[in-house]
């Protein structure tokens, strides 16, 4: 039985999955890395035809416990930037590098951790997944490998400084279109001026009120991005212009929820003025890195788990097991949870290690005590899970 993590072999891995890019859709020389450390550390692996990749420990019947992390990362748009390596540096008791705590650090932590308990566990079956395509849509990739296991609980393993979290805010990207008419510029009277009724639009918009939870806080809907045509516009009125809104949702909040406020001022601001609008969800389209085609609307709900959760009490005390001081928070931002917790009801809870205000920075770092510490974690929670020690 292993009692203590190898840290030595964690930071080395660490390093190679940092050191292997995985921009999202490009993420199969990660996805060869890990499957060859799961068959090493005694898993079986399966990489399903989206090209995520699951290591299991299996004990025979009993609880399945799901522990996932997502194998890309945003990209780096200048390295001389960075005061370390981004492809991967270790810097006394820190590991520097793109994907450092977002998320090939908590990755190979949870590997290591799950091989904890190979061994061990005398029923229930552990599976570690290192998921596609999360940068580009939170949950999607994860109910795809939810969909195949059955799982009882879900952990997922997003930087959280070694808190539990219980809960996040989901994310919708709303598109507003309005369509307008075209005429010479200098007989704007003859047209209809798609910008500016959409700047009418985005102005009654700032007064919608979004709603707030106790503990995940204030609903978001913020502009993120506005398109127009013809552009550029050379003595054109444009006829058409589609603006993006961010919409950060709250537990119970649905698509129809989040639109229909936003329908109704398109559709009060536009009248009488001959311009045409359209309020819908945006679809993500894309490839994963195996060629399967991927068509998703980009909601992800919300999640939230109270304190006094049975599963919740049970990690932390797992984690005092651990030797970690637990305490209880939630995420700021939208997670792969919104696909296990809030589409399919699972009971899904967030613990990893890293800072998550470092994601997607320059100098994300990780500290390799927390990776040590996180592994360690991950083991006792699922041994709390399947009933402890036997």
């Amino acid at each position: 039985m292993n009692t203590h993590v190898d840290e030595a072999a964690l930071v080395d891995f660490t390093l190679r999955l940092i050191a292997q890019q995985s921009l999202s859709g490009q993420e199969d020389g990660v996805a060869k890395l890990v499957k060859a450390e799961m068959e090493r550390l005694g898993m079986e692996t399966f990489v399903d035809e989206w090209g995520n990749v699951t290591g299991v420990v299996d004990a025979g019947p009993g609880p399945v416990v799901l522990l996932d992390s997502h194998m890309d990362t945003v990209g780096v748009t200048d390295p001389s930037q960075w005061s370390h390596a981004a492809s991967g540096e270790r810097m006394g008791d820190r590991i520097y590098g793109r994907g450092a705590m977002d998320m090939k650090g908590p990755l190979a932590a949870s590997m290591y951790g799950v091989a904890m308990l190979k061994g061990e566990l005398r029923r229930g079956k552990v599976v570690v997944s290192a998921s596609v395509a999360e940068e580009l849509v939170e949950g999607p990739a994860l109910v795809h490998v939810a969909q195949r296991i059955h799982p009882d609980r879900v952990i997922i393993c997003e930087a959280t400084g070694l808190r539990l979290n219980v809960g996040q805010r989901g994310r919708a990207e709303i598109c507003v279109e309005v369509f307008g008419k075209p005429t010479h510029s200098s007989r704007p009277e003859l047209g209809i001026n798609a910008v500016e009724r959409m700047a009418d639009i985005i102005q009654a918009l700032r007064q919608v009120s979004v709603p707030e939870h106790p503990v995940l806080g204030q609903g978001v809907l913020v502009l993120t991005d506005i398109l127009s045509r013809p552009y550029p516009g050379l003595s054109v009125v444009p006829d058409y212009c589609v603006a993006t809104f961010d919409r950060r949702t709250l537990p119970g909040e649905r698509e129809e929820d989040v639109l229909r406020p936003v329908q109704e001022v398109v559709k009060k601001v536009l009248a009488g003025t001959g311009a045409r609008g359209n309020v819908g969800i945006a679809k993500d389209d894309f490839f994963t890195y195996t060629g399967y085609a991927v068509s998703a609307p980009n909601f992800a709900p919300a999640w939230y788990v109270g304190s006094e959760d049975v599963g919740v009490q049970q990690a932390l005390a797992g984690l005092r097991n651990a030797g970690i001081t637990p305490q209880v928070a939630h995420y700021a931002f939208c997670t792969n949870g919104s696909g296990t917790a809030g589409q399919l009801g699972i009971p899904t809870l967030g613990f990893g290690p890293g800072e998550e205000s470092l994601a997607h920075r320059i100098d994300e770092y990780v500290e390799i005590d927390e990776l040590v510490q996180a592994a360690e974690g991950y083991a006792s929670i699922v041994r709390e899970w399947m009933g402890g020690r036997e």
